[in-house]
């Protein structure tokens, strides 16, 4: 993993996403989108998760424990919620562009919109009173999806305030939600 090029395009998506974007869509393949951003990002999420964990209980084996449990269920969450955004943003595009988009592009658009989104939870996890602050930083996902649906997905302008409000607005709950149901399901693991 290129640690270096991560960095490079996280910071490319945040300060010119349309550039990003277009980086993107040269790039062939899903394994370099799950291989050098996806799932290294999600890793990162799990260690911070880890981490910060162990920072806020005191050292021990019941802590060590916790903390390895929420890590997993850390992973667990964001690795579903990805798959389910995914099925849904193809769903949505399909839908409501009336055209069949290419399962590669719904699939990019949904995984690097995320990135918002993975990057708080990092902050969070091991800074965890910046919570407000995240809530504010977590709509300039819609600013993302914006540019990701006109050089990615070529949505054309007039309808692409709805569509970038539709997948901006799943990319932020589905990650939520599915935490949510993935806590009450390990509440008794813990």
């Amino acid at each position: 993993m290129d640690f270096k090029k991560l960095l490079n395009l996280v910071l490319m998506l945040l300060s010119q996403p349309a550039k990003a974007w277009r980086h993107i869509s040269h790039s062939a393949g899903k394994a370099p989108m799950f291989n050098e951003f996806l799932y290294p990002l999600i890793m990162l999420c799990c260690l911070s998760t880890l981490l910060g964990t162990l920072f806020t209980h005191d050292l021990g084996t019941e802590s060590f424990y916790f903390a390895v449990v929420k890590m997993g269920v850390q992973f667990a969450t964001l690795f579903l919620a990805y798959h389910l955004l995914a099925f849904l943003v193809a769903k949505i595009s399909t839908a409501y562009m009336k055209a069949e988009f290419e399962r590669l592009h719904t699939d990019r658009l949904t995984a690097y919109s995320m990135v918002v989104v993975l990057l708080l939870e990092i902050l969070l996890a091991l800074f965890p009173n910046f919570r407000i602050i995240g809530w504010i930083l977590q709509f300039y996902t819609i600013k993302i999806v914006w540019d990701g649906a006109a050089v990615l997905m070529r949505i054309p302008e007039e309808r692409r305030f709805t569509y970038t409000i539709a997948v901006s607005a799943l990319v932020l709950v589905v990650p939520f939600i599915m935490g949510v149901f993935m806590s009450g399901l390990s509440s008794n693991l813990g």
